[in-house]
């Protein structure tokens, strides 16, 4: 998966088009701290069972921050970015079929790089028609402006409406004595 910059004549607009904004069912924020990656392959695999969305990593949420003060860049934990990138490709079943990385070039205004030219990591990922869970974690779903964990029963209603499942292409237990009929 390879990081596409975003052309500098979009780059102002969509920075403060993100900092003007709060997480929404298509749209969430994460710093770049070690309970990031876990808390954004759940983002990742909810965004593509639902309507897709865009996972912003490397600038604050507005609960924590607002305007340019929520810009960390993905300079305050570039391992976990790592990290990252890496379980992306490796820890959702079945594999996304497309991601963009879109690296957005900013001066940061937080953390342990403030003041300094940086970058923020655009994640952008559309609805499947298959279904995704984590490999070692679970499926989830976006709900408003946060994730939640399927249960069983609500993943194989997902299959079943996104036709990874059909009653008709399933073996169906059926009665030997239903069997015994003049038709035969």
């Amino acid at each position: 998966m390879q990081i596409k910059p975003i052309p500098e004549v979009d780059a102002p607009a969509l920075l403060q088009a993100l900092l003007g904004s709060g997480e929404t069912n298509k749209c969430e924020f994460k710093r770049v701290s070690g309970k990031m990656v876990s808390k954004a392959l759940e983002t990742i695999c909810a965004f593509a069972n639902t309507e897709g969305g865009v996972l912003a990593l490397g600038v604050a949420d507005l609960k924590e921050a607002t305007g340019l003060a929520r810009l960390f860049g993905v300079e305050e934990n570039a391992e976990a970015v790592d990290e990252f990138q890496r379980k992306l490709i490796t820890e959702l079943e079945p594999k996304l079929d497309k991601v963009d990385l879109m690296r957005l070039d900013c001066r940061l205004h937080s953390g342990v790089a403030a003041d300094r030219p940086g970058h923020i990591l655009l994640v952008r990922v559309p609805q499947s028609q298959r279904v995704h869970s984590l490999r070692h974690g679970g499926t989830f779903a976006r709900l408003g402006c946060g994730n939640t964990q399927l249960n069983a029963e609500e993943v194989v209603q997902l299959s079943y409406r996104r036709g990874v499942r059909s009653a008709a292409s399933e073996p169906v237990p059926v009665a030997l004595d239903r069997l015994r009929t003049d038709a035969w």
